[in-house]
């Protein structure tokens, strides 16, 4: 409870944050909690046991593109909830870059947000 709680929170702030970062509404903001948590807690863990050698050959690098994997897919299956194309230092980045950048927020953001919320 205390992760989708926390998810909840850091996309809402997220969103606050980037205007590229969006959801539809309250129930949408919950359904994208929801499902991005239970997606970091069951998909993840087997993507990385199967992408193990590659992650080991990458010294860790691997990880990010599993990190996007996972954003991306909350993206999809949970409608209303989109992450655009990011504009930083007058560059618009890609959606691969776009998603990258935000999962790394997320963690940051997360981090934070994990201290509060006990």
């Amino acid at each position: 409870m205390k992760t989708i709680l926390s998810m909840i929170v850091t996309i809402f702030i997220l969103a606050w944050l980037i205007p590229s970062v969006s959801y539809g509404g309250w129930i949408t903001l919950i359904l994208a909690g929801i499902v991005l948590a239970a997606l970091e807690t069951l998909v993840r863990p087997v993507l990385k046991l199967l992408f193990l050698p590659i992650n080991v050959i990458t010294l860790g690098l691997f990880s990010w593109v599993i990190n996007v994997v996972i954003l991306w897919l909350a993206t999809y299956l949970v409608p209303g909830f989109q992450i655009g194309n990011l504009v930083l230092f007058q560059v618009t980045l890609n959606r691969f870059f776009s998603l990258l950048t935000v999962s790394m927020l997320i963690s940051l953001i997360q981090s934070f947000v994990r201290i509060f919320i006990k």
